[in-house]
């Protein structure tokens, strides 16, 4: 079975939902990184100027897990469901093909690792 990895750029104040709707999904576990979005994400009423970026960035949560192929749909849904406002800056998911996993502790791979 091939796996996916799920990244989610979410509004921060979304974060809480998010994670707890994911968890409930069956979600078996994620990182969650506080970043900063640059350029079209951005929301406008969030945004700070900086001169290191020389253009306008607001914070932002990014989610990262990696699921079996079958579960994408559910935890897709679960983020568009809990991260939704309808206004600019909700954010960004992006799905990528994972074509291998290994836990460094169990040295178990694949589907086994998650």
């Amino acid at each position: 079975m091939t796996m996916k990895e799920i990244k989610a750029y979410i509004r921060p104040e979304k974060a809480d939902k998010v994670i707890f709707g994911l968890e409930s999904a069956g979600a078996k576990g994620m990182t969650v990184i506080d970043v900063s979005t640059l350029g079209g994400w951005v929301d406008p009423k969030n945004t700070k100027l900086s001169i290191e970026y020389c253009e306008k960035y607001c914070r932002s949560i990014k989610i990262e897990l990696v699921c079996e192929d079958d579960e994408l749909n559910k935890f897709v849904g679960s983020i568009l469901e809990n991260a939704h406002t309808g206004s600019k800056g909700d954010g960004k998911i992006f799905i990528s093909d994972i074509t291998d996993s290994i836990s460094i502790r169990t040295k178990q791979k694949g589907i086994k690792a998650l």
